[in-house]
């Protein structure tokens, strides 16, 4: 994959690439918001409090709506663009924006919404859970989180799965934000229509650039 220096535009090869490889961060963190979502659902369905939950208690805890419906969204957007129905500039950043979203809306639930505790209207827990700024956060709930499962996994002791799935997500984020951005600015495919399905196929003979 190689980058052109005049105007920052990807190669065919390596553009083409790069849309296979956003299909599956993106399509991965889709996955994630969508199953996490709809576990919180069930288990809303299954102690019958569904309608409490729609009408009383969502602002205070949206991420089980807030994950399920843009779940969806994601999922039906790279359909769409799949088709042909969304342009790849648009998906990309609406995909962009999407994830951005998502990275925001958990330094913020683990900082200034002190998981929750902020939105039910309680007051922030002042001795027990202190997250100390932003780098705290980062520190306690992706880095320590990250290397406290990897000694798990290498001494044979079982993680916190719900854990290890936060950092999993965080980092399908970021990584697929810095792809998409690369394609928004020098996917050469811009420049003419074409569906998003056509780039998935890496090997095809008909493409001609060398490299």
């Amino acid at each position: 994959m190689e980058l052109a220096a005049p105007g920052w535009s990807l190669s065919e090869s390596g553009a083409r690439r790069l849309r296979f490889l956003a299909v599956q961060l993106v399509g991965a963190v889709a996955v994630v918001h969508l199953v996490v979502g709809l576990a919180g659902f069930l288990e809303i369905l299954a102690n019958g409090l569904l309608t409490l939950y729609l009408t009383e208690y969502v602002f205070e805890r949206p991420r089980t709506l807030l994950f399920t419906v843009s779940g969806v969204a994601i999922l039906a957007g790279m359909a769409a663009t799949a088709r042909g129905r969304l342009d790849l500039r648009r998906a990309y950043l609406l995909g962009m924006a999407i994830l951005a979203g998502y990275l925001v809306g958990w330094l913020a639930w683990h900082t200034v919404f002190d998981h929750g505790t902020v939105l039910a209207g309680g007051a922030p827990a002042e001795t027990t859970h202190s997250h100390g700024g932003l780098v705290a956060t980062l520190a306690s709930h992706y880095v320590d989180p990250l290397l406290e499962t990897l000694s798990a996994a290498g001494s044979g002791t079982p993680g916190s799965g719900r854990t290890l799935l936060g950092v999993v997500s965080v980092t399908l984020e970021l990584a697929g934000l810095v792809v998409l951005g690369l394609l928004a600015r020098g996917d050469p495919a811009l420049s003419r229509p074409v569906r998003l399905g056509d780039g998935l196929l890496v090997g095809r003979e008909e493409d001609s650039d060398p490299d």
